[in-house]
Parts: structure tokens; sequence; C-alpha cells
């Protein structure tokens, strides 16, 4: 039996993106694994709320002052160009 105290995992490119712990340091760690979590948890609440955001008037009202000044700055950036 391999006695494993810590293996860090690395990507293609050398860049640590994951670690095995023993069980004694998992459970050290734990709580806050778990309140990262239910953060993941509040990020899949809000791409809810952005797939609801087509049908909300005041978001499609506010895009669409958004990308009219988008639409006139670019303009200008490509008027000055010439």
């Amino acid at each position: 039996m391999a006695i494993l105290q810590r293996q860090f995992i690395t990507n293609t490119k050398g860049i640590p993106i994951g670690v095995l712990l023993p069980l004694e340091e998992y459970r050290l760690v734990e709580p806050i694994l778990k309140q990262h979590t239910q953060i993941i948890n509040n990020d899949a609440d809000k791409l809810k709320l952005m797939e609801q955001a087509p049908s909300d008037a005041r978001f499609m009202a506010d895009l669409s002052e958004v990308m009219s000044d988008f639409a006139e700055v670019d303009t200008e950036w490509w008027d000055t160009k010439k």
C-alpha cells in the first residue's frame, strides 16, 4: 500500500489545476469547498435569470439603449479613422 502525501494535478501547460489531499487535510478544507459549491449554485441561478432576460421588458429596453449607444460610438470611431 502506497502512502500519498499530496499530489498536484497540472494541465498540459504545467499550471496547477487541482490537488489530491489526504483525508485528514480534506476534512480541514471541506467547509470551504461546500461554501464554494453554494457560490456555484448561485451562478446556476444567475444563468437561469439570464435565460429569462429576453422576456423581461426592462432588460430588453436597457439592452436596446446600450446597443444603440455602442453603435453610435462605433460609428464615431470609424468616422475619425477616415
